[in-house]
């Protein structure tokens, strides 16, 4: 059949007690009937197909489906198209094989219908039939001819073909469905086939010699798999010719209603062939000069690293706060010359605990309990006071659009509104580093316009970062100093925003404690807001990392929408053969 390819209390009266006792016992019973019927639903994990196209336009179909079935009859699919012959059904349940039924009663029992298979002709077409045989865990192997699939354009050879129908009585959970030439020395790719996939949410590609189209989430009812294939022609003399275009009759009928119609690009293909031959010019090139273009930067690194920790090594402490209390300034000289394992910047934490000191965002805890009553407290952002500095106002503005009309930010919601205006978020977060180099070309730190190397900065640069370099060695070694020189608890409530940026807060809050014991109740109030803080930086630094992708994902989806591969589209995909509405169990 051809080869799948690769998923109750004491002390109660009598009375009361026997109440209480039928009570419970119907509603045990209750309670076995409803998860009875919940647990007895068929159930298809997976169904994977394997379409064999022929050089004529007709293919074999070789399906596998593996689930839990528990009630019901029989398996069947609904063909709606009668201009589509199938022939040669044929069928197996764990490698048994089924006997064929010459005519198809649906209206017969279980057991006349086990190990048995056959067609059932409709008003609107057929229906492939077989017996679940028996109740449990079971995988169904079925094959059968159809013709035709491919047709034959006036522009190209293709097919829009619906192999998933819609509102299935029993809905697979995944589908993978791998296509391919019967005819080896036909191979599809890139420059000869264009794919497109409908209904569900998953990813269609093309390998050097099948194209595989496969869901990325579970499928629902509505869902559906239309798969449209373009083939340039010589790959394919189908039997079945139609006058016009297939972009015309065909293309653009399907991506009517689709994610791909908005992505369309008329311009993508030529952009296309022209990166094509850029691409082949600068390979060119980079095998010329590999030598200069890798191995020199390597030691270039190596040797730059080097130099920043002799500095690093050489600042003395710094106890107060860096680059005048410009944070953009501290966050960009801190990335820019970071000698640390940790690259990442807590800059937007760092921020929020700005806020949370300045009365910006007042914490506020919310109490809700779940289904069994289990309670559960959340820290939400409460909007206070209107920041100063131009940056926090950014980020703040931010905060109140996401938060609504009550003032009260929850993570939820700045999901939502990251989601809903997704460029807002990621401009501000792309703003932080200029705004940071613009702050230090203004106050004429480089030497040139913007520079990662010591000798990029000026002597003004240069004392700008050993101020960042020295509080954060003052903030790394203090508990090492027998001169503390900070006693005044209100100063480590600014400093702990450095100690966030720098990625670095629990170290020193643990250290803190140790040197001010007498604080420990003051202390225990930082690390919350830390910790707040931090949840909130993961939202906004995960939030806009999505919202970025979004963005990008437009630029991938004009790729997909060309036929190229990747995304399938949840609509559209109107004008297909074969398939039709419902199947499954039943």
């Amino acid at each position: 059949m051809g080869e799948l390819y690769e998923p109750l209390k004491k002390g109660m009266n009598s009375m009361v007690y026997k109440k209480s006792k039928y009570c419970f016992i119907l509603v045990l019973v209750f309670s076995i009937f409803l998860i009875t019927n919940t647990f007895a639903k068929n159930i298809v994990h997976q169904i994977s197909k394997d379409i064999l196209l022929k050089d004529n336009g007709s293919a074999t179909i070789t399906e596998q489906w593996t689930g839990t079935f528990d009630e019901g009859t029989e398996v069947y699919i609904p063909i709606d198209d009668k201009s589509i012959r199938v022939s040669n059904f044929d069928v197996s349940k764990d490698g048994i094989d089924y006997k064929e039924a010459l005519k198809w009663d649906v209206n017969d029992s279980f057991e006349n219908k086990a190990y048995r298979y056959g067609i059932n002709r409709t008003d609107t077409g057929i229906e492939l039939c077989f017996g679940i045989s028996e109740y449990g865990d079971n995988t169904y192997a079925f094959s059968y001819d159809i013709d035709p699939v491919v047709k034959a354009y006036d522009d190209y050879d293709g097919f829009n073909f619906q192999f998933i129908n819609d509102s299935m009585s029993t809905f697979p959970t995944s589908i993978n469905i791998i296509i391919h030439h019967a005819d080896e020395e036909k191979v599809f790719n890139t420059d000869n086939t264009r794919i497109w996939a409908f209904g569900f949410e998953g990813n269609a590609h093309i390998y050097e010699k099948y194209a595989q189209v496969y869901s990325s989430i579970p499928l629902i009812g509505s869902n559906y798999a239309n798969v449209m294939m373009r083939f340039n022609k010589g790959l394919f003399t189908p039997n079945i010719k139609v006058d016009g275009s297939f972009v015309s009759l065909i293309e653009e009928r399907a991506l009517e209603e689709s994610t791909y119609k908005a992505a369309l690009n008329d311009e993508w293909e030529a952009e296309r062939k022209r990166q094509e031959t850029l691409n082949k010019i600068f390979y060119a090139i980079f095998v010329a000069i590999f030598a200069s273009s890798i191995i020199i930067p390597i030691f270039s690194s190596f040797r730059r690293r080097r130099t920043l920790k002799g500095f690093y090594k050489e600042v003395n402490y710094f106890r107060d706060i860096p680059n005048g209390g410009n944070i953009a300034k501290t966050h960009a000289l801190n990335k820019d010359f970071n000698i640390w394992k940790k690259k990442e910047s807590n800059f937007l934490a760092a921020l929020i605990v700005k806020m949370i000191n300045d009365k910006n965002l007042i914490p506020v805890q919310e109490t809700s309990y779940g289904l069994f009553g289990k309670e559960k407290i959340d820290t939400n952002l409460k909007v206070g006071d209107e920041p100063t500095d131009p940056i926090t106002k950014d980020l703040y503005d931010i905060i109140v659009a996401a938060a609504g009309s009550d003032g009260i930010l929850q993570e939820k919601e700045l999901k939502a509104y990251a989601k809903k205006d997704p460029r807002a978020l990621v401009s501000f977060v792309d703003s932080i580093d200029s705004k940071g180099h613009t702050a230090l070309n203004k106050d004429n730190c480089y030497n040139k316009i913007y520079g990662r190397r010591l000798k990029d900065l000026t002597e003004k640069g240069q004392e700008e970062l050993a101020e960042v370099y020295g509080l954060r060695k003052f903030l790394n070694e203090f508990t090492l100093i027998n001169e503390r020189g900070i006693k005044d608890t209100v100063i480590w409530e600014n400093l702990l925003i450095y100690a966030t940026l720098f990625g670095i807060a629990d170290q020193v809050l643990k250290e803190l404690k140790k040197v001010y014991p007498d604080q420990i109740a003051k202390i225990d109030d930082y690390t919350k807001v830390v910790y707040i803080s931090t949840t909130y930086y993961d939202t906004l630094y995960m939030s806009s990392a999505r919202a970025r992708n979004a963005i990008n994902a437009a630029s991938i989806a004009r790729m997909a929408a060309s036929g190229l591969g990747g995304a399938t589209s949840i609509g559209g995909g109107g004008g297909f053969s074969g398939g039709g509405h419902g199947g499954g169990t039943r």
